[in-house]
C-alpha cells in the first residue's frame, strides 16, 4: 500500500478515534465529575506506565523485525507471549506492596480497582503486541479496523457498565472486559484466520530484547514527558485536579492526529527502506507541513477553548482553558518529533531518541515539583510544555546530523508545498 494511502487510511481512522474519545471524555466527565474523572485518569496512567515498562520495549522491536524479516512472523508472535506472561508476575509483589504502603501518588484509587487495573496490565500487553505485528506488516487496513473496533467498543462498554453502576470502578472494570475482547479478537485475526503457529526463537529474542531495551528506555522517560505530571499534580493536588488538568491535556493532543497519523506510518517504511537518507527529502516535507497545519490549527483551538469547554463539558471544568493554553506552544513544536524521532527509531538510531527523552524527563520532573505545588495545573502545563520543546530541538539537531538537512527544511513551508497540496486537494475532489 502507498504511503499516501496508508497516511489517508491513518488519518480518518485517527480522526474517527478522535471523536469516540471525546464522547468518552464526555461521558466519564459528565457522569463522574472532576472527581470520579480523575480517580479514572490516575488509574489508566498507572495502566498506562506499567503495560510500557513491562512490555520490554517489544512493540518497537515487533515493527522493527519485521519490517526485516517477515517470514520470522510466528517466532515474533511467540516471542511476544512469553515476554507478555513472564513480565506480568512482577504483578503480583506491586498488588500485596500497595496493600501494604498506600502509594500516595495512587491516592484515590481503591485496592478492588487496582486489583482490576493489575489483571488488565497483561492483556494490554498483549493487546500492543499483536496490534504491532499488523503495523510492521505494514497492514494499515486491519491495524486502524481493529483500533476503531477497539475505541468503539470501549465506549458501549463504558456506557453500559456506568447504567449499571455510576462510579469509578464500573468504568475501570469496563475497560479490563473491552481489553479482553479485543486480545480474543486478535487471536482470531492473526493466529487462528491466518493460521500462524507461535513458536519461541531464542535468537530472535536476544535481537529483539537488544534493540527493544533500547526503545524501551527511552519510551519510558517520554512517558514520564507525557504522564508523570498526572501523579504529581495527584501527588500535591486534590483529585479532581487530575481530572480538570487531564481535559487540557486531551484538548491539546488532539492536535497530534495528523503527524500521529504520519509517524505512524515513517516508522515501519524507514525500517523496511534500503535508501534511508533517501528518505530525507520526503521526511522533511511532511514535517515542516505538518507543523504548519499544528501551528495552525493551535491558535484556532486557543481562541475557542474556554466556550468549548463551557459547553462542552460545564463550569466545573472551566479552569483546564488557562492550563491548555500553556501546553499548546509545546503540543504544537513538539508534532515535528513525533515524525523525526520515528524516523531516528526507523533507521536504528533509537538511542537518539533516548537522550532527548532523558533531558526533556529531567525538566519535566525538576519543573512539575518546583511550580505544582505553588501553581497548580497551570505549573504542570508549563513543565510539560517546555520539556516537550526540548525533545523537539534535541531531536532536530540528531536529524539534521545524520541526514545534513538544514532546519529551514523541516520548519519551514515552502511555496512548492502549497503548490502540492493545491493539487492534491483537487485531485482528491475531483475522484
Amino acid at each position: 500500500m502507498g504511503f499516501t494511502k496508508s497516511v489517508t487510511i491513518t488519518f480518518f481512522s485517527n480522526l474517527l478515534l478522535f471523536f469516540l474519545s471525546i464522547i468518552n471524555t464526555t461521558v466519564l466527565s459528565r457522569v463522574l465529575g472532576p472527581e470520579g474523572k480523575g480517580v479514572v485518569d490516575v488509574a489508566n496512567n498507572f495502566l498506562s506506565f506499567a503495560t510500557l515498562i513491562l512490555g520490554m520495549g517489544f512493540a518497537a522491536s515487533t515493527v522493527f523485525f519485521l519490517g526485516k524479516k517477515k517470514d520470522a512472523l510466528n517466532a515474533i508472535i511467540g516471542n511476544n507471549i512469553v515476554v507478555t506472561l513472564v513480565s506480568s508476575l512482577v504483578l503480583i509483589p506491586f498488588y500485596f506492596l500497595h496493600l501494604h504502603f498506600h502509594f500516595k501518588f495512587l491516592a484515590g484509587v481503591s485496592n478492588i480497582q487496582m486489583l482490576a487495573v493489575l489483571v488488565t496490565v497483561p492483556l494490554v500487553n498483549f493487546k500492543s503486541a499483536m496490534i504491532n505485528v499488523l503495523l510492521g506488516l505494514q497492514d494499515m487496513v486491519e491495524y486502524n479496523r481493529i483500533n476503531v473496533i477497539d475505541k468503539i467498543l470501549s465506549l458501549v462498554l463504558l456506557i453500559i457498565f456506568l447504567l449499571i453502576a455510576v462510579n469509578p470502578t464500573a468504568a475501570i472494570v469496563s475497560i479490563l472486559i473491552g481489553t479482553l475482547a479485543i486480545c480474543l479478537l486478535q487471536i482470531y485475526i492473526l493466529i487462528l484466520k491466518r493460521k500462524q503457529a507461535p513458536r519461541v526463537e531464542r535468537g530472535l529474542m536476544k535481537d529483539m530484547f537488544g534493540y527493544g531495551l533500547k526503545a524501551q528506555f527511552g519510551n519510558i522517560v517520554q512517558k514520564l514527558n507525557y504522564r508523570l505530571d498526572v501523579f504529581i499534580v495527584n501527588y500535591y493536588l486534590p483529585i479532581d485536579q487530575v481530572g480538570i488538568y487531564s481535559i487540557a491535556v486531551a484538548l491539546g493532543e488532539t492536535l497530534w492526529g495528523v503527524t500521529g497519523s504520519i509517524a505512524t506510518v515513517v516508522f515501519p517504511i524507514a525500517s523496511s527502506s534500503t535508501d534511508k537518507k533517501g528518505m530525507m527529502p520526503f521526511t522533511n516535507q511532511i514535517t515542516r507541513v505538518s507543523f504548519t497545519l499544528i501551528a495552525g490549527f493551535s491558535v484556532i483551538l486557543a481562541l475557542i477553548s474556554k466556550p468549548l469547554i463551557l459547553i462542552w463539558l460545564g463550569r466545573d471544568f472551566i479552569t483546564a482553558t488557562g492550563a491548555l493554553l500553556w501546553l499548546l506552544p509545546g503540543i504544537s513544536i513538539f508534532s515535528v518529533s513525533n515524525i523525526l524521532a520515528s524516523y531516528l527509531a526507523g533507521v536504528g538510531l533509537v538511542e537518539k531518541n533516548i537522550y532527548s527523552s532523558i533531558a526533556s524527563g529531567i525538566v519535566t520532573v525538576v519543573l512539575d515539583i518546583f511550580l505544582i505545588p505553588r501553581i497548580g495545573i497551570i505549573g504542570a502545563s508549563i513543565a510539560t510544555s517546555l520539556s516537550y520543546i526540548v525533545f523537539t530541538l534535541m531531536t532536530i539537531i540528531f536529524y539534521i546530523n545524520y541526514t545534513h538537512a538544514r532546519w529551514q527544511d523541516i520548519l519551514i513551508l515552502k511555496k512548492s508545498d502549497m503548490g502540492q497540496i493545491i493539487r492534491f486537494i483537487k485531485s482528491r475532489l475531483r475522484k
